[in-house]
């Protein structure tokens, strides 16, 4: 080596120390910069708990809260862990500096903002914990440089934009952890290089696509989840390879085709979950070689077949869930052994059938949810071989016979849910033995009897629900006992007599409902004690008397229905709470003004206090419930003006105030309830006109403002009410003709309009009306005209009465077509003609007072037989008869004239050239007298005479039709 190269290398080794004498202090330099860049950490944290306060320049690094070094004394920050400490702010850029840290854990706080990339530089990082925060933005690539990196959790946070491919370089990946947050596109085949990844978790996202094909790489798996994406395509059989998996989450995605049979190769698989995708096919028998299986999930799919899965060969399986399939056939004998460890079954909504006594080997049972099947037979008296049984659901099946008594030896129960079936008998007594009992569903069966008193000793009951049986008898006098009872629903059936003071110490009570009964009495004082409780619903009994004042106590209430019994008074005492949303009074006794405190509640929805005896004014201060759907205070005796704060409630769907005293005119702001589905205000004392404002009501499917005093025309702007399908208007003043425009309201099916003054014809348009079928009522006005053919297009119809108008010319034979018809009264108008014989079904008084009117079931028409033939048929005979009349006269008339003619002409000739005996010829004229001829100079013959005169001398037009022929035959 020449001295130039000698030169040139200690150069070069010198530079190389230099840089090495510079680079080693900033390496080495990290303890003493870490508690700055710390502090520059912690001045973008809001660290309400004060967990960061003992962070000072002054004390050493390692004994900081939350930060772990490598070795006491050196000053190496190896680790942060601010877990669940409630921190906020956003993580910094200046995190990256840490060059040393191995692990950081900000996990469950409220940090937000993004995750910064500048974490891709701390190359020594090998666990990075970010979940359940509220971090934004994307999943920075960067983080791909972190090659040592061996657990990442970054998902509960709301990350957006797709999963970055760059993840697969990190090759020690162990755990990859962005569930929950609302990443999408698909799943980066690049994962598939990470060959150390133990646990793979994308649950919650947003992702599409299928399953990679490259996941296959990953042969440590032991955790695939995926569940709750938008995953496509089929299971891909690569996952029958992955030896190591032991959970397998892909439930709820749009999966579809078979379950792969080699899935059974998954010999250390215990827990699968497939629910809530689209997978058809059958259950894979090789399912059953899964021997450490304890999770078996298939629900909310479309697997058809039986159910071949043997609880008895999957011995360690705890829960096997089939829901929400189309299986049928029966319970399989093998489903369950004794030695067996099936704890959890569901098999709901299903097409299985059959009894239920395969159950009954399945003893290590806890729950079992079986409804909505099509289950046959009886409960089995053997029910109680399931000693540990916490839930039993049978609903929605066919099951009959009675409750076994046996049932009461299930000590463990907690939720008894049978209804929807036929199960017939009593409840057995020994029910009372089910002290752990919660929930208690018998409801939409046939059973019968009393309610026994031993229920009373189920102190843990929760719910009770009875509803649509035919149990009869009373409330068991103990029912207080139930002290934790909430619900109580004894709705339809035949219970009765009063119901007992002791309801009120089930003080735990929220829903009440002891409706469709017969219970009778008054309402006990105890009920003011039931302060929990939000809705009570008597209606349909026959309870009686005054409201308990108590009642006003109940500051919980928000629907009450008390409706069809027989209560009287005041109604102030139900009105103490101010969260109610239903008051149902309708069909009582109730008395005296309504209270304005009926309008405290700013959330009324249903306002019902028809049928009672209130009077006074409508409250103004209704208007104050902008929420109020309906308001029916039909039928009582209240007076006034209809109040224009009503204006204020524009939610109304319901508007019922019939049958009241009601004054003054029918309000224009109507119109402005664009929600308004019924508008009854019938039978009051109002006047004036129809508001055209009703034309804006275009919701509206029933309007009646029929028996009032208003007059003028049917506004046209009714017509834009196209979803109308009643529209009484009876019983008024009204005037003028009927609008044609009724006929855009094509869905009506009722419409009245009898007992006005209307006049001018029917218009045809009303025969475009093709749902009218209830009645079409135009009776008792002035309408003239005929009836229309067109009303015969209303084939639905079934009532159709005219009666008692001007209407003329014939029943149009149109109404023929009208086959649903039932009821027809066209009497008292001026129709002539016959009846049509279709018609003639219908009793004389549909067609009385027509004096021109003729045929059954009127007396029958002049001059026809007692067959009669329709109007039309019966002209053109009489037409034919009269073309054939003719045609016969003049031919015979013709016939005669040439007869005569000719006879007259050789008659003449003969008589005038007439011989007399010797060959002479005698001349003569013709004459006549008293309509016979004779020859002049000679008189008439005499009867004898002409009986034996010569055929030239024989009157030929007073012969008989032989002298006639004769005549003839000699000219």
């Amino acid at each position: 080596m020449t001295s130039k190269q000698c030169s040139f290398v200690l150069l070069v080794l010198a530079l190389s120390l230099f840089l090495c004498i510079l680079v080693v202090p900033v390496c080495l330099a990290t303890p003493a910069t870490a508690p700055a860049t710390l502090l520059q950490v912690k001045s973008s944290l809001t660290d309400p708990e004060g967990v960061l306060s003992g962070w000072s320049p002054e004390a050493d690094v390692c004994s900081w809260h939350g930060i772990t070094c490598s070795l006491p004394g050196e000053g190496i920050v190896t680790g942060l862990n601010f877990s669940g400490y409630g921190l906020s702010g956003v993580i910094p850029p200046a995190i990256g500096g840490l060059v040393s840290v191995e692990f950081i854990d900000l996990s469950s706080n409220s940090l937000s903002g993004s995750i910064p990339p500048e974490l891709g530089m701390l190359e020594n990082l090998k666990v990075l914990l970010l979940f359940s925060n509220s971090l934004t933005g994307t999943v920075p690539p960067e983080l791909g440089l972190l090659k040592n990196l061996k657990v990442l959790r970054i998902g509960d946070n709301r990350l957006h934009g797709e999963i970055p491919p760059q993840l697969g370089n990190c090759t020690e990946l162990e755990t990859l952890g962005l569930a929950y947050g609302q990443l999408n596109g698909t799943i980066p085949a690049e994962l598939g290089n990470l060959k150390h990844l133990q646990q793979l978790v994308l649950d919650n996202n947003t992702l599409t696509g299928g399953i990679p094909e490259q996941l296959a790489g990953c042969a440590s798996l032991q955790l695939l989840s995926v569940a709750d994406n938008m995953l496509q395509g089929s299971i891909p059989s690569f996952i029958g390879s992955l030896g190591d998996l032991r959970s397998l989450n892909l439930a709820n995605n749009q999966l579809t085709d078979d379950i792969p049979a080699e899935i059974g190769n998954l010999s250390g698989l215990t827990y699968l979950n497939l629910l809530g995708n689209s997978l058809t096919g059958s259950i894979p028998g090789e399912l059953n070689r899964l021997s450490q299986l304890q999770v078996l999930d298939l629900s909310g799919n479309n697997i058809s077949g039986k159910i071949i899965i043997s609880a008895s060969r999957l011995k360690n399986l705890k829960y096997l869930v089939l829901s929400g399939n189309l299986l049928e056939g029966a319970i399989p004998d093998d489903l369950c052994a004794e030695e067996s460890s099936l704890e959890n079954l569901f098999l709901a909504d299903n097409k299985l059938g059959g009894g239920i006594e395969g159950l009954l080997n399945c003893v290590t049972l806890q729950s079992i949810d079986v409804s909505n099947n099509s289950f046959t037979g009886a409960i089995p008296p053997g029910i109680d071989k399931l000693s540990s049984l916490v839930n039993l659901a049978l609903h929605n099946n066919s099951l009959t016979g009675a409750l076994p008594p046996q049932i009461g030896n299930l000590t463990n129960l907690e939720i008894l849910s049978l209804f929807h079936n036929g199960l017939t008998g009593t409840i057995p007594p020994e029910i009372g033995r089910l002290q752990k009992l919660k929930l208690l569903f018998l409801y939409e069966n046939q059973m019968s009897g009393t309610i026994p008193d031993e229920i009373t000793n189920c102190t843990s009951l929760e719910e009770v629900d009875f509803f649509g049986n035919h149990f009869h008898g009373s409330i068991p006098d103990k029912i207080g006992n139930l002290k934790n009872l909430a619900v109580l629903q004894l709705r339809q059936n035949d219970l009765s007599g009063p119901i007992p003071a002791s309801l009120g110490d089930c003080r735990s009570l929220q829903a009440l409902a002891l409706a469709d009964n017969r219970f009778s009495g008054e309402l006990p004082d105890t009920f003011g004690q039931l302060t929990e409780i939000s809705v009570i619903t008597l209606y349909n009994n026959s309870l009686e008397g005054p409201l308990p004042e108590s009642l006003s106590g109940l500051k919980n209430l928000t629907v009450i229905n008390f409706s069809h019994n027989r209560f009287t008074g005041s109604v102030v005492p139900l009105l103490g709470s101010s969260s109610l949303s239903v008051l149902a009074l309708t069909g009582n006794s109730f008395s005296g003004v309504i209270p304005a405190a009926v309008a405290q509640s700013s959330d009324m929805v249903r306002l019902q206090l028809g049928g009672n005896r209130f009077t006074g004014a409508i409250p103004a201060q209704l208007g104050n419930l902008k929420h109020l759907h309906m308001l029916d205070l039909s039928s009582n005796d209240l007076s006034g003006n209809i109040p224009v704060e009503l204006s204020n409630c524009t939610a109304l769907t319901h508007l019922k105030l019939d049958g009241n005293g009601l004054t003054g005119g029918v309000p224009a702001w109507l119109g402005s309830l664009r929600s308004l589905g019924e508008l009854d205000l019938s039978s009051n004392a109002l006047t004036g006109g129809i508001p055209v404002d009703l034309g804006n009501c275009s919701e509206l499917l029933k309007l009646s403002l029929s028996d009032n005093h208003l007059s003028g025309s049917i506004p046209q702007e009714i017509g834009s009410l196209t979803s109308l399908n009643v529209l009484n208007l009876d019983k008024n003043r009204l005037t003028g003709a009927i609008p044609p425009a009724l006929r855009q309201c094509n869905k009506l099916y009722e419409l009245r309009l009898s007992e006005n003054s209307l006049e001018g014809p029917i218009p045809p348009e009303l025969g475009q009306l093709p749902e009218l079928q209830v009645i079409l009522d135009l009776s008792r006005n002035r309408l003239s005209g005929e009836i229309p053919e067109s009303l015969g297009n209303l084939v639905k119809l079934e009532r159709l009465n005219l009666s008692s108008n001007q209407l003329h010319g014939p029943i149009p034979s149109s109404l023929l077509q009208l086959t649903s018809l039932h009821i027809l009264n066209l009497s008292d108008n001026l129709l002539s003609g016959s009846v049509p014989a279709a018609l003639s079904t219908f009793p004389a008084e549909s067609f009385t007072g027509n004096n021109e009117l003729c045929g059954a079931p009127l007396p029958t028409c002049r001059g026809s037989s007692s067959g009669r033939l329709p109007g039309t048929e019966v002209a053109a005979i009489v037409a034919g008869i009269a073309v054939v009349s003719a045609v016969v006269c003049v031919t015979l008339l013709y016939t005669m004239l040439r007869v005569w003619s000719n006879w007259r002409a050789v008659s003449v000739c003969s008589s005038d050239n007439e011989e007399d005996s010797h060959g002479n010829k005698r001349g003569g004229k013709w004459g006549a007298a008293d309509g016979k001829y004779w020859k002049v100079g000679s008189p008439p013959a005499s009867s004898a005479e002409e009986k034996h005169s010569s055929g030239s001398e024989t009157s030929v037009l007073h012969g008989n039709s032989k002298e006639v022929g004769a005549g003839a035959a000699k000219s």
